[in-house]
């Protein structure tokens, strides 16, 4: 927790990536072994369309016609490559950006979990502690 709040005051262009390793890292437990040293191209791509979509909806479908591979595929083998399923990577990139929204002091609780694709600040907020640990409001406060 504290490497990432470490990385959101750093605002340089590797923050995004190095933010986004730590909260990816959070969710997994002991490192899971990967199947190869180096994923396939189509994870990279899909990766790259999560976090460049990130507050929209994205089905496998969609992944499946941009990769140019079956969505049973990229159901199968994402979160050996990635770490994480893709719903849950897409939930941590836009965890990254509230974090990001909430830094800037420029939106409310409300409108952040809007913008992040949530229905409501209350599951925002449940989300938010369940993935960091802390509210987002005390974020919010430093």
């Amino acid at each position: 927790m504290i490497n990432i709040y470490k990385e959101l005051n750093y605002r340089d262009e590797n923050a995004f990536s190095a933010i986004e390793s730590l909260i990816i890292s959070l969710n997994n437990g002991p490192i899971k072994e990967i199947m190869l040293s180096h994923p396939p191209v189509w994870v990279n791509i899909a990766k790259e369309y999560i976090k460049n979509n990130w507050n929209k909806h994205i089905s496998l479908d969609e992944l499946a016609r941009l990769c140019s591979v079956h969505k049973v595929t990229i159901s199968k083998y994402f979160e050996k490559y990635a770490g994480s399923t893709v719903l849950l990577y897409q939930r941590k990139i836009r965890m990254i950006r509230a974090m990001e929204f909430i830094q800037l002091d420029s939106h409310s609780l409300t409108e952040v979990a809007f913008l992040c694709g949530f229905s409501d600040q209350s599951h925002f907020t449940r989300y938010f502690r369940q993935m960091f640990g802390f509210l987002p409001k005390e974020l919010q406060k430093n």
